[in-house]
């Protein structure tokens, strides 16, 4: 091959560009420059994210994923899988009624058993009682206070204890959990003879004797672990007399078991997923391996729960398409626990960005110098409400608020701005970064797609700069790379050239609304569930009551005229046309179409 067409070949072959840090196993971007190919991988998922830009995700359990495109081919190293966290107790084993707090000490740990000194605070979920006062203890270490519930019988308190690896990664950087059986300390009381020696065996261990008084009362103090149902009582009287019985302790049956979900808010947009993990234990609180578990959700799709380490189950959960701004409600139960072993988590579901602006005014056309309602509601591109827009600050004419359109005094239309942005936010969910002349531009959203702000940045380079209103931080660079991370875990990987997906979190329109002469009425009619109803209404949209008009109907079959409030209605027989509702005394009329 010619040196020209050597250079050409080379020129066009595709480059592979892939982060400097190991895949995500929950996925990462990958860019590719040149070529016009398509990327394949060996080992992972790959979608199309932008042009030059995909999202990579690995098998589960895959440990390398190799990349190709045309003729060049790169191999890419996958993180680990999530480490452990070793968690223990003091006292071990905790006594109701004697011990009011317990102090809980967990250890994070890499996959390869080392301690993960670079751990985030774990999330815990219990199952009965509550955590409180998570505090740093060194390096990968911390310690908390488990507070057991007010109840006076014993349970099992099921821990389960993760640490995320990104604020949206649904594979935790490490999990684990922790069985507390917890036993009751209680005072049985008892009726017998006076002199009567009573002792109490409770799980093959004795209380007692304890000696009726002289009004045949008596009480044995007794610790009553989980699982115990029954007991023994056996008595001894004054003559030497022997007397054994069973008691059932009437306990009710406890949760036994405990879930926890990460991330707690993703977008609603059918992709983003959580990681559902569940512990349960035996009634005495042995961990229940290969317990049967059942995981159902109020909203997206709720995979099986399946054997993880040890006790742990694991599942994974996918968002909805839809319905930012609610809630999704995963249950898990444990039916051969009984009917008290469940256990809910909730997942928020957030909105996206600003994607169109839906406005309206009460009526159209709009009298020349008239004020009406009206509305602008923004979405998202999923549909999902995510704030009202607004005409510019201290406007007369216009949107001049939420829901109130003044119309201008002549003409036959009226372009009216309006405009709306997402509040900044602090909480950073995801990074993009892209260049821009001699700087490289990151860009912090929260899950909900608003700027964050105020939020440290740290650069591949070594700057750290925080994010201003905008959710920005720029730094320069002439590098064709750049990297950026954020606490949490949040990061990203730009490449010149490679322009990330935008997220945009503002949005403008100008609505066009048209005008008309002012009249001294006006009438609004409208079809709803097969009945027109109309009003006619005054200059300041008040409605005339008892106002008489003409119905004049095209391929439309209309009954008789009804009182309807300040206005009137008419049944729909039949047909398809046009109405024409008349003002008798003015001749103003709207026209409504009947389908």
């Amino acid at each position: 091959m010619t040196g020209p067409l050597l250079a050409l070949a080379l020129a066009a072959a595709p480059e592979i560009l892939v982060p400097p840090w190991p895949l995500s196993p929950d996925g990462e971007l990958v860019a590719l420059r040149g070529g016009g190919e398509a990327l394949s991988a060996e080992g992972a998922s790959v979608e199309r994210v932008a042009g030059g830009l995909f999202r990579v995700v690995p098998g589960a359990g895959v440990a390398r994923v190799i990349l190709r495109a045309g003729g060049a081919e790169v191999a890419a190293p996958v993180e680990p899988p999530p480490g452990t966290i070793a968690v223990a107790v003091r006292p071990a084993s905790p006594v109701k009624g004697r011990d009011a707090a317990v102090e809980i000490e967990l250890e994070v740990r890499r996959a390869t058993g080392d301690a993960d000194a670079e751990a985030m605070p774990p999330t815990i979920a219990v199952s009965s009682g509550r955590i409180r006062a998570l505090v740093p203890a060194g390096p990968g270490r911390f310690r908390a206070v488990y507070e057991p519930g007010e109840t006076r019988y014993p349970e099992v308190a099921v821990l389960l204890a993760l640490v995320p690896r990104c604020p949206l990664c649904p594979t935790p950087r490490a999990v684990g959990h922790a069985i507390v059986p917890l036993a009751a300390a209680v005072a049985l009381p008892g009726e017998a003879e006076p002199g009567t020696r009573t002792t109490v065996t409770v799980a093959g261990r004795q209380y007692g004797p304890a000696v009726a008084d002289g009004k045949g009362q008596f009480s044995v103090p007794i610790v009553i672990p989980p699982g115990a149902r029954l007991a023994s009582a056996s008595s001894v009287d004054a003559l030497g007399n022997r007397r054994t019985k069973e008691i059932d302790l009437q306990l009710p049956e406890v949760d036994r078991l405990a879930c926890a979900a990460w991330p707690a808010a993703v977008p609603a947009d059918g992709r983003s997923e959580a990681g559902v993990w569940c512990v349960a234990s035996t009634v005495t609180g042995a961990p229940a391996e290969g317990a049967r578990l059942a995981l159902a959700a109020s909203a997206g799709e709720a995979g099986p729960l399946a054997p993880g380490r040890g006790a742990l189950q694991r599942a994974r959960w996918r968002a909805p398409s839809g319905g930012g701004g609610r809630d999704a409600v995963l249950r898990a139960t444990y039916p051969d626990g009984g009917t008290a072993s469940a256990d809910e988590v909730r997942i928020a579901l957030a909105t996206g960005s600003p994607a169109e602006i839906a406005a309206k005014v009460a009526r159209e056309p709009v009298p020349h110098g008239a004020a009406v309602a009206a509305e602008a509601s923004v979405r998202d591109g999923r549909g999902d409400l995510v704030g009202r827009a607004a005409g510019p600050p201290g406007a007369t004419e216009g949107f001049v608020a939420l829901d109130r359109f003044v119309a201008r005094g002549s003409g036959h239309s009226h372009p009216a701005p309006l405009s709306f942005a997402l509040a900044p936010g602090h909480d950073v969910a995801s990074l993009t970064l892209r260049r821009d002349g001699r700087y490289w531009i990151a860009q912090a959203r929260t899950v909900d797609a608003r700027p964050a702000a105020g939020v440290p940045l740290r650069f591949g380079g070594g700057a750290q700069v925080v994010t201003d209103a905008r959710g920005e931080a720029r730094v320069a660079g002439a590098d064709a790379r750049e990297t950026v991370v954020a606490p949490g875990g949040a990061r990203a990987t730009g490449w010149a050239g490679i322009e990330p997906p935008a997220a945009p979190f503002e949005i403008e329109r100008m609505l066009e609304v048209a005008l008309r002469p002012p009249s001294p009425v006006d009438v609004v009619a409208a079809v709803e569930e097969g009945v027109l109803r109309w009003r006619v209404e005054d200059p300041e949209g008040r409605p005339i009551a008892g106002r008489a008009v003409e119905l004049r109907a095209d391929g439309v079959a209309l009954g008789p005229q009804e009182r309807d409030g300040g206005g009137g209605r008419a049944r729909i027989r039949g047909g398809r046309g046009v109405v024409a509702v008349v003002d008798a005394e003015t001749g103003v009329a709207a026209v409504v179409e009947v389908r």
